[in-house]
C-alpha cells in the first residue's frame, strides 16, 4: 500500500474530522454559553461555526466528499448553517477525495473563490528517524504543563484570550499528547500527536520567534515519530501551508527533511455573503 493509496487518504480525512469534532466538544460549558460554537455534520464533512469569530479556521468545512457522499444540494445546506448563524463568510477545505475536481466546479458556481492551500504530507513510522545533533531537548508535556503549552500557540498563533480555557482543555485533553521543546531550561516550542489504530497526526507545531533556526522543530517531528512507532503506528501525517512567495517555508521544509512526502495539495474555497 502507497502513502497516495485512496484507502489512506481516506482514513486521513475521517480521523482529521474525528480529531476536529473532539476538540469542538472540549469547550468548558459556561464559555461556549458565551462562544456560541457548534459543529454539524452534512454529507460526508464536517462543519464547524463559531459566530463571534470571522476566522475561516474556525468557521471551516472539512472532509467533504472524502467518502463520495457530497452532493449540490448538500453545499446549499451548508451555506444556509451559516447563515442561520449570522456568520457572513466561511472556508471549505477541500481534500484528495473522490469528488474532489466535481465539487469544486460546484463551489466555483455558487461564487466561491479559490484562496491559500494546504499541502498534506506522509511518512511511514517504520523509517528509521534520523539523529537529532541539536542541543534542543523534548519531553512529553504533563497535565500541569498545560499552561506552557498554551503560552506558545498563543504567542506563536495570536490566539485570542478569550478562547484560553478551550485551548487549556485540548491541552490536558488525554486523546492528544503534547511535547515541549528546551532550549536550556526555556520552553521554546511545541508540538502535538494523535494517534488513531495505525495512523498518526501531527500537529500544533510551533516555535517561538526568538528559538527558531536552533533545530526546535526538527527535534519535535522526530520525538513525535519515534513516539508514533513505539505505539505501532505504520502512517504519520501532517498538514502545513502550501509553499507561496513570501512566505515562511521551515516547517515543510524540516518535514521532508525527515521522511515526510507531498501527497497532496488540498485547496481553500471562501464563500462570502453579498
Amino acid at each position: 500500500m502507497t502513502l497516495a493509496s485512496k484507502t489512506i487518504l481516506r482514513r486521513v480525512e475521517a480521523m482529521g474530522i474525528d480529531a476536529t469534532a473532539a476538540h469542538w466538544n472540549l469547550v468548558p460549558p459556561d464559555l461556549a454559553r458565551r462562544l456560541r460554537p457548534s459543529i454539524a455534520r452534512v454529507a460526508d464533512g464536517l462543519v464547524t461555526m463559531l459566530p463571534t469569530s470571522d476566522s475561516l479556521r474556525m468557521n471551516r468545512v472539512i472532509g467533504f466528499g472524502h467518502r463520495g457522499r457530497a452532493t449540490e444540494a448538500a453545499i446549499d445546506e451548508i451555506v444556509d448553517h451559516y447563515r442561520r448563524m449570522k456568520l457572513r463568510r466561511f472556508s471549505l477545505l477541500l481534500g484528495p477525495g473522490p469528488q474532489a475536481g466535481t465539487i469544486a466546479d460546484w463551489l466555483l458556481r455558487r461564487g466561491f473563490r479559490p484562496k491559500d492551500a494546504l499541502t498534506l504530507l506522509m511518512r511511514d513510522c517504520r523509517l528509521v528517524v534520523s539523529r537529532d545533533t541539536s542541543e534542543v531537548r523534548v519531553t512529553r508535556a504533563r497535565r500541569e504543563s498545560a499552561g506552557h503549552v498554551v503560552r506558545i500557540l498563543e504567542a506563536c498563533f495570536a490566539m485570542p484570550a478569550s478562547r484560553r480555557r478551550w485551548s487549556l482543555a485540548a491541552a490536558a485533553a488525554p486523546h492528544t499528547e503534547h511535547y515541549l521543546a528546551f532550549v536550556g531550561a526555556t520552553a521554546a516550542g511545541v508540538g502535538a500527536l494523535r494517534v488513531q489504530g495505525d495512523l498518526a497526526w501531527l500537529g500544533a507545531g510551533a516555535t517561538l520567534t526568538r528559538w527558531r533556526g536552533q533545530g526546535v522543530h526538527g527535534a519535535l517531528i522526530a520525538a513525535r515519530l519515534r513516539r508514533a512507532a513505539r505505539r505501532g503506528c505504520r502512517w504519520a501525517w501532517v498538514e502545513t501551508s502550501a509553499p507561496a512567495r513570501g512566505r515562511p517555508d521551515g516547517s515543510r521544509r524540516n518535514l521532508i527533511r525527515l521522511g515526510f512526502e507531498e501527497v497532496c495539495t488540498k485547496p481553500t474555497f471562501v464563500w462570502q455573503e453579498r
